[in-house]
Order: structure tokens, then sequence, then C-alpha cells
């Protein structure tokens, strides 16, 4: 089936936005859906209204309350509810609005935190990381919903699992954004007042893969396009990697950053605070045998746009920081 229309949910966000745009160079129309757009997906019967009003072929659905690991400790209860209501709604739209072709990305930290190499067969051996537990497991949900409604329905779903994603209009503040992002910010405000040293949470030595946001976006449109939806030994709800198996531990990372901006101070290592899973790398093996994918952007010229985009950007943010 060629797709004419597709809807983005979380449109308006990090990767959504991304997503929205990449879609839009193939000729395909493309819908964002957000609540900043008046479309609150944890209101099913609303969301399912608004769909059957546009009639999509598919629904790409990146839609998620997220934050780094600090933020998600902090709002452990609203972060754990909203996905689930995102979730369901979700799945209420989809059903009461009859489209049958679900595409969905989820964060690595669904798979079990004792692995360290994530591979598609291994998603169930074990538990998720309690760190990130309240973020992981509402999303995980999301598949067992599609393996659900899918013979009542016939909606036939994919789910494709991303690494950390980073890049130009990435979150930025300390506890709500990931590692990258934070360490961008701090480092470019150590410069700014002058500092001599940062602080980082834990000992540094967690490895974790991490990817441009719009390398991201490419890998999804990808997918669209090699038909797997309408393939029914692909669409059964199948789980796809995206990802290259290779990471850096927060250390370099933090190293690697405070090359690109130019900053000659020391890192101060708080191992007080939480690690999380020592080792997170995706084997997207099967993804890239069925798509041709692979990432455009190697993480230095990426970090290099990143602090670029930041500091063209967000001054208003840095003259902020430390208030």
């Amino acid at each position: 089936m060629v797709l004419e229309k597709i809807v983005v949910t979380g449109g308006t966000g990090f990767l959504g936005e991304r997503v929205t745009e990449t879609l839009s160079t193939s000729g395909v129309e493309v819908l964002s859906c957000s609540r900043r757009e008046g479309v609150d997906i944890r209101d099913g019967s609303a969301f399912g209204t608004w769909l059957a009003t546009v009639k999509p072929d598919c629904v790409v659905h990146c839609a998620a309350h997220v934050g780094g690991i600090g933020y998600v400790g902090k709002h452990a209860i609203e972060v754990f509810h909203d996905n689930v209501a995102i979730g369901t709604g979700l799945m209420q739209g989809i059903r009461q609005a009859g489209v049958d072709r679900l595409l969905s990305v989820m964060p690595n930290c669904t798979y079990p935190g004792e692995k360290q190499i994530y591979r598609e067969h291994e998603w169930w051996d074990g538990a998720i990381h309690d760190s990130v537990l309240m973020y992981g497991l509402p999303r995980k949900m999301l598949w067992g919903l599609c393996k659900t409604y899918g013979p009542v329905t016939g909606l036939r779903s994919a789910h494709l699992i991303l690494p950390n994603l980073y890049g130009p209009g990435d979150h930025f503040d300390p506890l709500r954004s990931h590692a990258l992002g934070a360490l961008v910010r701090k480092i470019l405000d150590a410069q700014r007042h002058g500092a001599s040293s940062v602080e980082l949470w834990g000992t540094g030595t967690p490895v974790r893969e991490w990817m441009f946001v719009r390398d991201a976006a490419e890998a999804v449109k990808k997918f669209l396009e090699s038909d797997a939806l309408d393939d029914p030994e692909s669409c059964s709800h199948e789980i796809y990697n995206v990802g290259i198996g290779e990471g850096v531990s927060i250390a370099a990372l933090a190293e690697t950053i405070k090359t690109a901006v130019g900053w000659e101070g020391s890192f101060v290592f708080d191992r007080t605070r939480p690690d999380g899973a020592l080792r997170k790398l995706l084997d997207g093996t099967r993804f890239g045998a069925l798509t041709g994918w692979s990432p455009s952007h190697c993480l230095d010229d990426g970090i290099e746009e990143t602090v670029s985009w930041y500091r063209a950007h967000a001054a208003s943010e840095l003259s902020h920081a430390h208030s």
C-alpha cells in the first residue's frame, strides 16, 4: 500500500518535528498532532474524533512524556501516568477512527536493565532497570496493547527502538535533558562564566549509544519506504533496533563536548548520583538489512552542530543559567 497521508503524534516535539519534516520531503501529506496544536492524545475519544476527520493511512507515534534520569526520578508518578494515558489514548483513538497501520518509536530503556548489547529476541529477558522503570514500562506496554488490539481491529504495527537522541532543538535543561544536552549547557555555561570545573552525575563510566535526531527521522522514513507494514511476516507487531552498536562513556562524551566548545576546565564526578545501567548498545543488524539505513552523522560532527545551534538559539537560556 502506498502511504498518502501520515499523522505524526508528538509532531512538535524534539523527534516528532524532525520526523514530520523528513517525511514531508517524500511527497506524502504529513499532519502533526500534539497538545500544543490542540489535540491531547491522552483523551482517546477526542483523539479518535480528530483522526476520523483527517483519515490517515498510518500513524507514526513519537509522543511521550520524557526526560533524563534525574527528571524521571523526580517526576516519577507524573511520567508514569502520562505515558500510560498516552498509550491507551493512542490505541482508543486508532480503534475509533479505524486506522490500521501504526509505527511507534520506543526508547532503549524498554530492554532488560542487566543487558549490555540489546538484541530484539531478548527484549523480554529480564526486568527494566529501576532507574527508568516509570518511563520504560509504560512505553513497553504499548506493544502489549498493539498485540491485544491487532486480532480484533486488524491493526498492523511495528516498533522502532532508538538509542539516546541528541541534536539541535533538544532539551538543554540540566534536569530535563538526557546527558548530552545537559553537558552542552553545563560546559557552555562554565565557559561563559569562567568556571574552572563542571560537576557531572555518577562515575562517568556508563556507556551509551547516541544518535543524531535527523538520522533517527531518516530511519523512520526508510522503514515506511520498505513497505514492511504491508508484509504479514514483518508487521506482526515486530520490534526493530535502530542503531550501530557503538557507544561512548559519559566521561569521554564530556571530553568531546569540551573540545567542541573550546573550554579548558576539568570535570568533577558526583558519585552519590545514580549511573543507571552501565552499558546500552543496540544491535541494529535486522533493521539495517531491511532498510539499508545507516547514520549520516558521526558523533563529533553531530556535537559540533548541536553546540553551534545552542549558541545561536539559546543565548537567553545561557544568560539565566545558575540564576
